[in-house]
């Protein structure tokens, strides 16, 4: 979960995601709230927990996709690391 720069930027991310996701048919849940809030869920509904796709799932999204994080938001969650990838 984290807040982006702006909307154009949300919507960057998620679709970067969304292509990753169908490459791997394993999709994440997407939620996009205040225009630029994003938080995406990964879990195997089917099996009701998190398994081994999900983790490399979410290891791609952390390899490949830039993120640009808002500066407030960043400043407050300085693990994230600044704009990624």
């Amino acid at each position: 979960k984290f807040v982006a720069k702006n909307f154009q930027s949300a919507l960057r991310c998620i679709n970067e995601i969304g292509s990753i996701a169908e490459m791997e048919s394993h999709h994440p849940d997407f939620h996009l709230t205040s225009y630029r809030e994003v938080q995406i869920d990964i879990w195997t509904h089917k099996l009701g927990g998190i398994t081994q796709s999900d983790l490399n799932l979410a290891k791609m999204i952390d390899t490949e996709v830039r993120i640009e994080y808002s500066p407030k938001w960043l400043r407050e969650n300085p693990s994230a690391g600044g704009t990624s990838k």
